[in-house]
């Protein structure tokens, strides 16, 4: 059942329920995208630990390790260190954090909303690229995680319609 939500003039607007099941899953996966880097910028030492040393067994590092056998060695992954790990946690805070306020914005059916989520999207992958280059193997899930933004900015924007310019 489609909600009702007070647009700017005062006049009632009807939200649709596909736009309402698109901001709960934005807004619950853009929380665990902040909470998930907050915790990778304190724990960065050891999580590129992980990363490099081999204790991580991922298939996405069997892929790109070069004889495809050997995962217990030392593996140097692009531009993979504690320094820019922690640079790149506070781009996906900064990230998800545009993506959170454009979510709200979004619920309330403004369009800027839809273009604070859409630069929130492009920030977090231009994020990975500026720190570590195009090797994928660095921070494979970042990437993975910034298709499916990009997903979810083509299905906000078959419903720009809905959503009202603020003056």
């Amino acid at each position: 059942m489609p909600e009702e939500t007070l647009n700017s003039t005062g006049q009632n607007t009807i939200r649709p329920l596909f736009i309402t099941i698109l901001c709960i899953i934005t807004f619950i996966g853009s929380i665990v995208g902040v909470v998930t880097n907050i915790k990778g910028y304190i724990n960065a030492p050891e999580e590129v630990e992980n990363i490099t040393s081999g204790k991580t067994k991922t298939q996405l590092k069997k892929l790109f390790s070069p004889d495809n056998t050997s995962s217990e060695e030392l593996v140097r992954i692009g531009n993979l260190n504690v320094e820019n790990y922690k640079k790149f946690s506070i781009g996906g805070i900064a990230s998800y954090l545009l993506c959170l306020v454009g979510t709200v914005l979004i619920f309330k059916l403004k369009r800027t909303g839809f273009y604070s989520f859409t630069l929130g999207t492009f920030f977090n992958l231009i994020t990975h690229f500026l720190l570590f280059g195009d090797n994928f193997g660095a921070m494979g899930i970042s990437i993975v995680g910034s298709l499916a933004l990009f997903v979810f900015v083509i299905l906000y924007g078959m419903n720009l319609k809905y959503m009202e310019d603020v003056a």
